[in-house]
């Protein structure tokens, strides 16, 4: 039981349920005091008749009092029988409508919960404990409540018309229902408070049912919403971000071309025209690379990009993949080392998209390693899934841009760290890894560096196969690689 909350010793039936057991009360107590009076009165007139014939001397005051014990009991037995027969008609002509009693304190705080009706029925006593009634009450509704309580208190058996909530289903709205809270005093100070009502379980239900599928209507409107509105800022934001991602080298390539084409105010020396063509080369790869990685996130993303399983020698890639980027990173003071294990199996992936999860990782790696500093790749078995990690020693990541990374444009570390790339190649291996059905785990600290592991299944689920066998649509092919072909 609630603190606060009592139990009535000897919960007090009201209404429909006390009458009943009145009118057998009375029917009882009839019986007996006839039976009583009847004694009496035979006891009585044998005394006396016993006095009159000379049989007894001195028995006349006996007999007297036990003539008037029996007339008393025969009319209290009368009495009796009245009130049982009343109590029976006033059962069968009262309306079963108390829903609630509970015996209160002078401030209306809940002492104790007697009996529990219709929607009530369920409710723990708990539900009611302390003001805990008193807050199911309308506001508008709680100042007539508390009056008629405090009258009640006085002493003075009055009632009024409110407003208590009804509990039901934990995801339905809330219904009120319109009671009278009949409140009179009862003896050590308490006030009885029945509550008196029309209740209809059936459509009660119904009401219910009806608030708890308009509730899942009106959840599933917020839902849809809250989606369309998370869907439309992320378009928003990768189309800002996509374009401020092309515009900067495009605008280099612009501006040196157009100064190499006029060759406005002094002339431009040998070594400065070399310079600025560096300066377009190196945009315009950029922006290939740009381009290129928007191509594979938007077919990765679309379920549009169909894999060329075929049995790869992993060794051997990761090897290559580590001098073709260790050329660029010994340039900015960067040494990259390959770490694999000595028997490792071919794994069944696309050669194409495995070189690019492995270039990504690796450039990532060597962009944000300051000078001096390691990349280390490794390749292990772990059960039935080959591991692939890049290590770095670079600056590391906070815990909440590690929860972001990989999402598309999203760069963490500072300005001069977010200028070295465009923020897709880890949204691009992580589209990449799911297609062949494995995971990307990252591990990063400030000052500690950055660990990416790459976990793919030596063999194809089912699953995945299935999937990729039902992929027809072609999307463009990445401009490298039709370049190449116009070349040939």
């Amino acid at each position: 039981m609630a603190a606060g909350l009592r139990s009535a010793p000897a919960p007090e039936k009201t209404g429909r349920e006390a009458l009943p057991r009145l009118a057998v009360l009375g029917r009882v107590t009839g019986v007996l005091l006839s039976a009583i009076g009847l004694v009496g009165l035979g006891s009585g007139a044998l005394v006396l008749v016993a006095e009159v014939s000379g049989l007894l001397t001195g028995g006349l005051l006996n007999a007297t009092a036990l003539l008037a014990s029996g007339f008393i009991s025969v009319a209290l037995a009368a009495v009796a029988g009245g009130l049982a027969r009343a109590a029976a008609r006033a059962s069968a002509e009262m309306p079963d409508d108390t829903l609630l009693v509970t015996r209160h304190g002078p401030h209306g705080d809940v002492e104790a919960v007697e009996a529990k009706a219709g929607p009530f029925a369920e409710v723990p006593a708990e539900s009611f404990a302390g003001m805990a009634l008193f807050e199911r009450v309308l506001v508008a509704d709680r100042p007539a409540f508390l009056s008629a309580v405090q009258a009640a208190a006085r002493g003075r058996a009055t009632g009024c018309e409110v407003r208590l909530r009804c509990d039901g289903p934990s995801d339905a709205a809330p219904s009120f229902l319109s009671v009278e809270a009949r409140c009179r005093l009862v003896r050590g100070g308490g006030v009885r408070i029945s509550w008196h009502g029309a209740w209809n379980a059936p459509w009660e239900a119904a009401q219910i049912e009806h608030l708890k599928a308009e509730r899942l209507k009106a959840d599933d409107a917020a839902r849809a919403r809250a989606e369309a509105e998370a869907a439309n800022a992320a378009k928003s934001r990768f189309l800002a971000a996509m374009s401020h991602e092309l515009r900067t080298p495009l605008n280099a390539i612009l501006g040196f071309s157009e100064l190499l084409a006029t060759e406005a105010g002094a002339p431009l020396d040998d070594a400065r025209k070399a310079d600025y063509a560096r300066i377009i080369h190196e945009s315009g790869q950029h922006l290939l690379g740009l381009v290129n990685d928007i191509l594979d996130l938007s077919r990765v993303e679309a379920g549009a990009y169909e894999l060329e399983r075929e049995p790869v020698d992993v060794a051997a890639l990761v090897t290559g993949c580590a001098e073709m980027v260790a050329l660029d990173a010994a340039r900015s003071g960067v040494a990259v080392k390959a770490k694999l294990a000595a028997r490792l199996p071919s794994l069944e992936a696309d050669k194409r998209a495995l070189r690019q999860i492995i270039l990504n990782l690796l450039s990532n790696a060597v962009k944000f390693t300051p000078e001096g500093g390691r990349v280390q790749i490794g390749v292990r078995v772990q059960g039935a899934e080959l591991v692939i990690r890049v290590r770095d020693t670079g600056p590391g990541m906070r815990r909440e841009d590690v929860a972001r990374l990989g999402e598309p444009f999203f760069q963490a570390g500072d300005c001069v760290q977010r200028a070295r790339g465009s923020g897709l190649g880890i949204a691009v291996v992580k589209g990449l890894v799911k297609l062949h059905g494995g995971d990307v785990r990252v591990e990063s600290a400030l000052g500690k560096g950055t660990s990416v592991s790459v976990s793919l299944p030596c063999a194809p689920p089912a699953a995945f196969a299935e999937r990729e066998a039902g992929v027809v649509a072609q999307f463009p092919a990445r401009l490298d690689e039709t370049r190449t072909k116009r070349t040939a």
